[in-house]
């Protein structure tokens, strides 16, 4: 239909004209198109915004328009995939063909039909089931903790340091020749931050008695130290990845990555945790996070996944919204595609597993696509992403009796609601929840608080009991983290690193030995072994007493008093504890504090 329409027509007259002409069909699915006249000159009071909502006021070269009208139709057309799509099929209104793009293409798995039932018979477990963790017994070994450690942080990360170091101080117009004994001397330095902090760890060299570290001031000179740390580096600056916000790091974590993978056999666990680990920084970089209520606020914010007692088997950092996107994430949403990027990393041949998650990560296209790949997946839901899965409402859950339940299953799976202080959505493809067990709880009977027992569906019990291993993991981590702050932006990513294949060694030493060792003596066994076998003694010139030793012992230990008498001179280090002093010792010719005087006469 087409048709000319007066400046004096209004709205109303339009849509019966409309009405009138198309009979019963849908107004929702009729195209209008108003094709403004060619000719014709624009006034001011016509070429304003014509984006107003108010269709009661459009300008008069709109109204004198000429209109054209389309209805369509839609037809439902399967895919090779076996997902339904809708097509439009144009039909004719007085002779008169408008094209209509389709609706927007929602996420693929996000609406699918599913049978939802109470009956438990009709699901079907995948991954390992019900089943408890499975842990590899096979690989045993007799290794020391300095073994254990080089496993994890072995000497293909240290000749790599080593090279990018060594070519960054070149580029930089300097001649650094570090070896992997100096850097094994100065990682040891780090790893003793974690359980003796210094407030500036230049005092680990001073000579007072409550600050100054035998071990380290032996082993390793403070300037040497420090020429290291200006100079470390983990990648050849010339031959950045682009668009790679983690450049710097990326191949220092990709050796990380594949020796904590390698060693996953001496702690072959099925039930594996997903979960986020913060590594704290404070500076400027535009990938730094604020995780509000997290123990550590501000920092770089890292995908890990765990085993139960915290040996991290994989990690990859996250760049933020704007960095590229995985391929998966189009289809499951960038939690999704983490999970499966997890689960693609995990070796094959302790599988199947159980993956484990929170509500940032559950939806229904994941768990789905869990099953597919024969691997199970539990973790707290959102009401939101539950489908119109007709689970009890949860006002009307909170006013029964603690510990009830509401359960709808598929086959392959199942959404549980738990009332406990709070209402919780547990879905798994693995779990459901047979059987019921007791929890303890504290509650309130007659007034007191005391212990009471409540149900717990399987699902929650097995969530609870395999969740934390990411958690347990920055735990361990946080108790004795490297606690010496560099200046670079990746600096506490590289100490990560060391934290990481640390915390992982002594698992992995834990695990196979039946001898009680701390995290804390795992750590000090490696400071204690590293800087006795690669430590460099200072030379005489530079040890502590050298201008002592420059003075003959019948001069310096003379009984003569009187010969040595003190005198005002210039500021200059004294000769016993090397701090600033303006008095000298005239025979000797050597700055001296009074209270270092009488020791260093040999008098007592």
């Amino acid at each position: 239909m087409a048709c000319k329409l007066q400046k004096s027509l209004q709205l109303h007259e339009i849509l019966e004209e409309l009405q009138s002409d198309l009979h019963n069909d849908n107004l929702d699915d009729a195209d209008i198109i108003l094709i403004p006249e060619e000719d014709g000159d624009i006034t001011e009071e016509e070429s304003g915004d014509e984006t107003v909502a108010d269709m009661n006021n459009l300008p008069p070269r709109i109204l004198r328009s000429q209109v054209e009208i389309g209805t369509h139709s839609y037809t439902s057309v399967n895919d090779d995939s076996g997902e339904s799509s809708i097509e439009s099929v144009p039909s004719d209104v007085g002779g008169t063909t408008v094209e209509r793009k389709p609706p927007k293409k929602k996420m693929k798995g996000a609406r699918v039909q599913r049978n939802w039932t109470s009956v438990e018979k009709n699901f079907v477990p995948s991954g390992r089931g019900d089943s408890e963790q499975q842990v590899n017994e096979v690989h045993k070994f007799d290794m020391s903790p300095v073994q254990c450690f080089e496993s994890m942080y072995g000497d293909e990360i240290i000749s790599y340091i080593v090279k990018m170091s060594n070519l960054y101080a070149l580029q930089r117009n300097h001649t650094l020749n570090l070896t992997s004994e100096e850097l094994k001397v100065y990682i040891a330095v780090l790893l003793l931050t974690g359980y003796r902090t210094p407030k500036y760890i230049r005092m680990f060299w001073e000579t007072k008695s409550d600050t100054h570290n035998n071990l380290i001031a032996n082993c390793i000179r403070r300037n040497r130290f420090f020429e290291i740390q200006k100079y470390l580096h983990l990648c050849d600056n010339m031959n950045l990845p682009t668009g790679d916000k983690f450049g710097k790091v990326r191949e220092y974590f990709r050796f990380l990555n594949k020796n904590f993978i390698k060693n996953f056999k001496y702690v072959a666990s099925s039930h594996i945790s997903i979960d986020e680990t913060m590594v704290p920084y404070y500076g400027r970089h535009s990938t730094k996070q604020h995780m509000h209520g997290k123990p550590l606020r501000f920092g770089y914010k890292l995908w890990s996944c765990a085993t139960r007692l915290g040996y991290l088997v994989s990690f990859e950092p996250y760049q933020g919204a704007k960095a590229a996107q995985h391929p998966l994430q189009s289809k499951f949403g960038l939690s999704g595609a983490v999970v499966l990027e997890m689960q693609s990393r995990l070796p094959s041949d302790f599988g199947p597993y159980n993956l484990y998650f929170d509500n940032f990560f559950s939806s229904f296209p994941l768990i789905s696509r869990l099953t597919e790949l024969n691997t199970g997946g539990t973790g707290t839901i959102r009401e939101n992403r539950l489908d119109k899965c007709p689970l009890e409402p949860s006002p009307m859950l909170k006013k029964k009796k603690r510990g009830s339940f509401s359960l709808k299953v598929t086959r392959d799976l199942s959404v549980v609601k738990w009332h406990d202080n709070s209402i919780v959505t547990i879905a798994s493809n693995c779990h459901s929840a047979s059987p019921v067990s007791a929890a303890d709880r504290v509650g309130v009977v007659q007034g007191k608080r005391c212990r009471i027992q409540v149900s717990c569906p399987n699902s929650v019990r097995k969530y609870n009991k395999y969740m934390g291993g990411v958690d347990r993991f920055d735990e361990n981590l946080h108790s004795l983290r490297v606690s010496y702050r560099g200046k670079k932006w990746w600096f506490p990513l590289f100490a990560f690193g060391l934290d990481a294949a640390c915390q992982n060694a002594w698992r992995v030493f834990k695990e196979n030995t039946t001898e009680e060792f701390s995290y804390c003596d795992f750590r000090r066994s490696i400071v204690q072994v590293y800087c006795g076998l690669y430590g460099k003694p200072p030379s005489q010139s530079t040890a502590r007493g050298a201008v002592a030793a420059r003075i003959p012992l019948e001069v310096r230990l003379s009984d003569d008093v009187d010969d040595h008498v003190k005198e005002h001179c210039s500021q200059r280090r004294c000769a016993k504890c090397h701090q600033r002093t303006r008095i000298m010792c005239k025979k000797c010719k050597v700055g001296l504090h009074i209270h270092c005087w009488y020791e260093f006469h040999g008098r007592k």
